[in-house]
């Protein structure tokens, strides 16, 4: 991935922050905002279940989205213990379903974005649009485009100093946006674009656990 200063706006970021609910890890037992921790919850079959967006009902616990801090909670038990139950799931397992579930978000806010109007998508399109100095809050690119391809639009973002996410098949960016393929969508500034790039952001802390 290409790195690049990030050019959120003031306004999207938000002035709520000191107000956000705080829990704590139960895995490093650090206190940190609600929506920087992965809840969790017991369901009516006694299984531990990841509650990625934090909307099932029941009683909750938090860990760090940090593979040690839930291999921690799982070791010393407090997962079940905290939920008063449970099978006890490994950390590998979880992790997964996190990964699955961070991916499933993404996916589902480009297509949001697109339907808000929110998008520029084809390699093309968006070359012209940014040598002409359009400026996007966000670049997602096929992570199968060819390396030639690849590098330009990589060059590209970095003139332009916008964020570009080497992610998804060209096949699956394309049906999101209703075509066959499409090889890179970029984001307009705004709400969607800061929170897709948080979900990306979080994909790439998968790669990076899984490939240690």
């Amino acid at each position: 991935m290409k790195k690049a200063r990030s050019k959120i706006h003031q306004s999207d970021q938000g002035n709520d922050d000191k107000h956000a609910p705080q829990r704590t890890c139960v895995g490093c037992r650090k206190s940190l905002d609600q929506d920087l921790l992965v809840r969790y919850v017991l369901s009516p079959q006694g299984e531990v279940v990841v509650d990625y967006r934090k909307k099932l009902p029941g009683r909750g616990v938090y860990t760090c989205f940090d593979y040690e801090c839930i291999e921690s909670a799982v070791k010393r038990g407090q997962l079940c213990r905290s939920l008063r139950g449970g099978d006890r799931p490994t950390a590998s397992e979880l992790w997964q379903v996190l990964h699955a579930q961070a991916q499933c978000r993404a996916l589902d806010l480009i297509g949001m974005a697109r339907k808000a109007g929110q998008v520029v998508s084809g390699t093309r399109q968006v070359l012209t649009e940014l040598q002409c100095g359009k400026e996007f809050g966000l670049l997602v690119r096929a992570a199968d485009l060819s390396p030639t391809i690849a590098e330009k639009v990589d060059r590209a973002a970095n003139r332009s100093n916008v964020v570009c996410f080497p992610v998804f098949s060209k096949e699956l960016l394309g049906s999101l946006l209703g075509k066959s393929e499409r090889g890179v969508v970029a984001l307009k500034y705004g709400s969607l674009a800061v929170a897709i790039q948080n979900e990306l952001e979080r994909l790439n802390k998968f790669a990076g656990e899984f490939n240690g």
